[in-house]
């Protein structure tokens, strides 16, 4: 079945002569539809040279080649010139930053990157966990960590560390009955400081926790660091995947590697047996459209529940903790 994976696999062939460098990695394709076996997508480049024709087509040949394909559609677009990048920001002792994101609240995408975080430390691997939810702080709940504060060495901010996770957060710095009433200028500023005014260690994965949504975090994130890729949180439930399919445009539309989606409260065990309270299969149904991994099915389970709201994450029994940690390797494997 074609899709939008194997799409940008076959573009990755194009080569740009001027950077040297190919399409995707330029990030120069962009709104990619695949309908049936028939495809269309954008390229983006600016003029309408010879060079720029001759990319075009090499772009088409590219995706005509892949089996099964019928009509294909390269609209040349001048919204970007091929070979220019806005410079990436680098933190200082960081590897690789994977963000988590979803499209909707409430679907427990804080205790997946909480948990999934605490798996990679299990597994050996120096790990921090940013909460970039500006606005509903929740680690410093979730670790039992409310009432510590960051220490400051030459003037930067020295992250909590807690079960062997280093970890920042806004709700380090504020009251938690306070109010963030801020403006997306004041929201990205704050960004910047937790990544950048934090003296970090050195760290094999920071895995950053967005806010629900397609707002000013993850564009600052998008536009001003180098993300190694993204995981996104989903219910089964069809009105979080529509969000959630919105979440995994925009990270392809801005080039940033989709490393899969975890699909949470998949199912309640009682008496032995697996309810499915949001839908069934929803996330592995959207995986399959999509081309991307579905790295793990997480079971609503009450003691998840009571694990975040006493801070402490390490309750989780057995089953749960393998569930992570399954999650944990696929993460690991496909960002190797």
């Amino acid at each position: 079945m074609i899709n939008e994976e194997i799409v940008r696999e076959n573009l990755k062939k194009v080569i740009e002569q001027k950077s040297g460098k190919d399409v995707i990695a330029l990030g120069i394709i962009s709104s990619i539809i695949v309908k049936g076996g028939n495809i269309g997508f954008a390229l983006e480049v600016a003029g309408n040279t010879q060079a720029n024709e001759e990319l075009r087509r090499n772009c088409e040949q590219a995706v005509q080649a892949i089996s099964g394909v019928g009509k294909v559609t390269v609209v040349a677009t001048g919204q970007k010139q091929a070979g220019q990048q806005k410079a990436k920001l680098y933190i200082e002792g960081v590897k690789n930053i994977i963000v988590v994101a979803s499209g909707k609240g409430g679907v427990g995408k804080s205790t997946v990157a909480l948990n999934l975080a605490l798996s990679l430390v299990e597994l050996k691997h120096k790990v921090a966990l940013v909460d970039a939810d500006i606005y509903g702080p929740s680690i410093p709940k979730m670790l039992g960590a409310e009432k510590l504060k960051p220490e400051i060495r030459d003037r930067k901010a020295m992250p909590i560390e807690k079960y062997g996770l280093h970890t920042i957060s806004i709700g380090y710095f504020v009251d938690k009955d306070r109010a963030a009433i801020w403006r997306g200028p004041m929201i990205t500023k704050a960004l910047y400081n937790l990544l950048m005014g934090t003296k970090w260690p050195d760290i094999e994965y920071l895995i950053v926790d967005t806010p629900p949504g397609t707002g000013d975090v993850h564009l600052s994130l998008m536009e001003n660091f180098n993300l190694t890729g993204a995981i996104i949180v989903s219910t089964p439930q069809e009105l979080a995947l529509i969000d959630a399919r919105k979440i995994y445009d925009m990270f392809t539309k801005l080039s940033v590697p989709i490393i899969g989606i975890v699909e949470n409260m998949s199912y309640f065990i009682q008496n032995d047996s697996e309810i499915y309270i949001f839908g069934k299969d929803g996330a592995k149904r959207m995986s399959e459209e999509l081309g991307i991994k579905l790295l793990g099915r997480i079971p609503l389970d009450p003691q998840i529940c009571h694990a975040s709201d006493c801070g402490n994450p390490l309750m989780l029994s057995e089953d749960l903790a393998e569930i992570y940690e399954d999650i944990a390797k696929d993460v690991i494997a496909k960002v190797a």
